[in-house]
């Protein structure tokens, strides 16, 4: 898992892959690709993401990487 901080706040706010590609206009199998850290999230869609299910969170917090010193 890449995104260890997004991964557990879409558990806690139910927070599915489909729900995020409808947002970020991408199929589910993209955004799988992308939350697993095979292609990166732009910084327009990172910014959806968190502006449409977790407002008021930290981006850099949310797409921390696990590879992130």
């Amino acid at each position: 898992m890449i995104f260890k901080n997004l991964q557990a706040e879409m558990v806690r706010h139910s927070v599915t892959p489909v729900a995020i590609s409808k947002v970020i206009k991408k199929t589910e199998k993209s955004t799988r690709a992308k939350l697993s850290g095979r292609y990166p999230f732009t910084l327009p869609e990172a910014k959806v993401v968190r502006d449409t299910f977790f407002p008021g969170m930290d981006l850099d917090f949310l797409f921390q990487s696990d590879n992130a010193s």
